[in-house]
């Protein structure tokens, strides 16, 4: 109890200079926030987060950039993953006796264990309460494994699991400010299901829970509980060589973070915690040319956050766009007669406000 008034007592000294130019490493902007939240203060409380959303892993602006390069990403992975074992076989006829479902393959086993690897670089950058820049950098590398079994020639049940490791850096441009660097860890469990529904038409399904952790400077630690729900609606269909790809895809993610602390001592900032919302949806279109093993694609799709929700006290407005669009090329390749199949993939999302990201993707399927 005597740090806690001790360090609120030197947030109060301090109190002046909130949303100002003072030199903030984020024990010091936590110390603050915590001033603020206890006197009930949300201006001020809203432009110390604003100034310095790496300081503040469950604030709208850095719990955002987690859940898409997390949970979102993992849903895009299984879903991904369900697509490539339906086209193991390549170009096929498709008649009224002649479904060809996620499950189904001449050459292929009901069992399909594959895996995604998948670089995310987000950059972003937007003027703060204090008039200044703020940049906020991240670099996430998730790697999922995942592994599912056709129940019938078409239905498909499976499990995934992600692991995330990442670091960045922010900072507010005022004068005498440097930079807060940021390392985080986490993972996914997700279990799902696909259908195909008609000739053209499949469904898939996924959910998933974990946790993570952000780590500031070394010197302060949130950690968080996350989940999500994912569902696609995909329409492929062959043309000759020339595969078509629709997909409309709703996606809820949600963090949930618990007052940050300093590692070294288990101190709390108290009111720091925060739970965040996104619910999202996606519609894209991919087209692909067979080329007797091989298969260039390239890809659009257009991404709108239709809800976002933070109980993060004094949150100020989200700079972050809320939607985009997003640009892919890419090539799979296919063994039919080994049921083995690989792909990379670059993504580049434009559009979207004070944000800036891009993906590169590399996967493998293996049906037996």
């Amino acid at each position: 109890m005597k740090k806690i008034i001790l360090r609120t007592g030197l947030a109060a000294g301090l109190a002046a200079a909130a949303g100002g130019a003072w030199a903030t490493p984020c024990d010091s902007a936590l110390s603050s926030y915590e001033f603020y939240v206890s006197t009930g203060d949300s201006s001020n409380a809203s432009a110390i987060v604003s100034n310095h959303p790496e300081c503040f892993p469950g604030g709208p602006v850095a719990s955002g950039v987690q859940i898409n390069n997390t949970s979102f990403l993992l849903a895009y992975a299984i879903w991904n993953a369900l697509a490539l074992r339906q086209s193991v076989d390549g170009p096929t006829v498709v008649g009224s006796a002649n479904l060809k479902g996620m499950a189904a393959g001449a050459g292929a086993g009901k069992w399909n264990v594959w895996g995604n690897l998948t670089n995310n670089d987000t950059r972003q950058s937007y003027t703060a309460a204090n008039g200044f820049k703020t940049k906020y950098n991240t670099d996430v590398m998730t790697s999922v494994i995942g592994v599912d079994y056709g129940l019938s020639p078409t239905m498909v049940i499976g499990v995934s699991g992600a692991f995330d490791e990442g670091d960045g850096s922010g900072r507010n441009t005022a004068p005498r400010n440097t930079p807060n660097t940021t390392d985080s860890k986490g993972y996914l469990i997700a279990p799902y299901f696909g259908m195909q529904l008609s000739k053209t038409l499949s469904f898939d399904a996924s959910a998933g829970l974990g946790r993570g952790r952000i780590d500031t400077n070394n010197n302060s630690e949130a950690k968080a509980s996350r989940w999500f729900a994912a569902a696609n609606l995909t329409y492929n269909r062959w043309f000759d060589r020339f595969q078509l790809t629709g997909k409309a895809s709703l996606l809820h993610g949600e963090e949930d973070y618990g007052d940050i602390k300093d590692p070294s001592t288990g101190l709390k900032w108290i009111g720091t915690d925060a739970r965040n919302t996104i619910d999202q949806l996606r519609l894209g279109a991919q087209a692909g040319y067979w080329m007797n093993g091989a298969m260039p694609f390239a890809s659009l799709s257009y991404s709108n956050d239709l809800r976002r929700k933070t109980t993060q006290f004094g949150s100020p407005n989200n700079p972050i766009g809320r939607d985009a669009w997003v640009w892919g090329l890419g090539v799979n390749f296919f063994s039919v007669k080994d049921g083995l199949t690989a792909g990379v993939a670059y993504n580049h999302e434009l559009g979207r406000s004070n944000q800036n990201n891009q993906s590169v993707m590399a996967n493998i399927n293996l049906r037996f």
